[in-house]
């Protein structure tokens, strides 16, 4: 009986961790924006920006596509202040577009058309 009842409670303990854990992954979605950014300066500065947002817990650009990868903490940010937080720095990001001013003061070479 004593065994059966210590069965009883690990089964427990083990459904009730692998619930915790699925919601805390369903607060932890990965977003894959579009930018406009050109170079390895473009991606240091994406990245050296969004690393350190509050609820960013990791961003990586791949300069090929030209796509941020973006994992966050969905209850400290969202998409939308992702994306405008990129356009903020100067780069389109998804269907948002850049911030002007930010576009202007980047270096020649990571503006529009910089490295054509």
């Amino acid at each position: 009986m004593k065994n059966t009842l210590m069965i009883i409670v690990a089964a427990i303990s083990l459904l009730t961790s692998c619930a915790t854990s699925k919601s805390s992954e369903t607060t932890k979605p990965t977003a894959y924006i579009q930018t406009n950014a050109q170079c390895g300066d473009c991606k240091e500065r994406i990245e050296g920006v969004l690393n350190f947002e509050k609820g960013i817990i990791y961003s990586n650009m791949d300069l090929d596509t030209k796509i941020v990868e973006v994992k966050y903490n969905a209850n400290k940010t969202s998409l939308e202040k992702i994306r405008n937080t990129i356009a903020a720095i100067g780069y389109n990001a998804d269907d948002v577009k850049a911030v002007k001013s930010a576009q202007s003061a980047l270096p020649g070479c990571c503006q529009p058309g910089g490295h054509d």
